[in-house]
Order: structure tokens, then sequence, then C-alpha cells
């Protein structure tokens, strides 16, 4: 029975996380131009190599232990370590070096920020709701699930993983949204 208590308190505090603001990373403000799949500096494919091997032979921890050596590093709203929010996530069945995997396996925007370019994945995050074309809708519901699309057009956060990483190649946040 404590089991199944801790499991329930986890899966609260899951849900209790806000979604990060919209866009991740980069207050709307700040952003003046977003393009899509930019060739990567030498910096940023080297980090997203990193985080590709961690996604593949790693494990929360070893994530954890590299989101701590960034200042700032976001990876939830809840004021959690990096550590043990990413193990509640593994806990509730959201792995999340297989999201890590697969949101690196998008397209990635580049996005002008006042603080320099932030390379961002997937790109469809940062699409406007009124440029979700029906390929676009299909490419949304193929990464997150049947009927996240309508979710988004509606007004929802975006309820998916999103990745962040400097030009300098500084991993700046991995945060899921309100999904």
């Amino acid at each position: 029975m404590p089991r199944r208590f801790l499991f329930a308190v986890a899966v609260l505090l899951l849900a209790a996380c806000d979604p990060p603001p919209e866009p991740v990373g980069v207050a709307a403000s700040e952003a003046e131009t977003s393009s899509v799949n930019t060739p990567l500096p030498r910096a940023v494919a080297e980090t997203v190599e990193t985080l590709l091997k961690l996604a593949e032979e790693g494990g929360y921890r070893d994530m954890a232990k590299l989101a701590d050596q960034t200042p700032g590093f976001r990876s939830n709203n809840a004021g959690m370590s990096h550590k043990d929010y990413w193990y509640l996530k593994l806990r509730a069945g959201d792995w999340p070096m297989a999201h890590m995997q697969k949101v690196l396996e998008q397209d990635h925007a580049v996005v002008e920020a006042a603080g320099g370019r932030v390379y961002i994945w997937p790109a469809l995050a940062l699409v406007p709701l009124d440029q979700i074309t029906p390929a676009r809708a299909r490419e949304i519901d193929a990464l997150l699930g049947p009927g996240q699309a309508d979710a988004v057009r509606a007004g929802t956060p975006w309820p998916g993983y999103v990745l962040g990483i400097a030009e300098d190649g500084t991993w700046l946040y991995f945060v899921s949204g309100a999904g």
C-alpha cells in the first residue's frame, strides 16, 4: 500500500508542474526570427552528440549530472532537482531519455534572441497556431499522439518535450509541457 501511495504522490507532483512559457526558453519579445534546420555550429552538434549518447546509453542520473553543470538549467517549473524530477517522470512511465532521443531526431529551429541564438527541438513546438497546416498537424500527432495538434490549435500549451541549446553548445533546458 505505501508504494501505491508514493506513486500517486509522484503522479500528482508531475501533474502540478506548470508547462514552460511559450516559446520555451525565449521570451516572445526577445524572439526576432526563427528558421528551421539551419546547419548546426560545431559546439551545438557536439552537445547534440553527447545528448544522443546519453539518451541511448545513459540514464536520468547522467542527464541530471550534465544539466547540473549549467547554472539556470531548466527541467521543470516545480522547483525540483533535475534528478528528482526526471526520476518521477521515469517512475510514471514517461522515460525522459527516450523523449530526448525522439526530440533530437526531429527538425530543429533557430531563434535569434537577445542573448544570442538558441537551437530548439522540435521546431514544431514553435509553429504559430495559425500556421498549423494539415501536414504539420499530422507531424504533431505523429510526435505527440492523436488529437494533440487539435489541442495545440485550441491554445493548449505545447504538451511535449522541448530541448534548447545555446549557440556556444550550452544545454539550456529539457522540459516537458502540459501532457
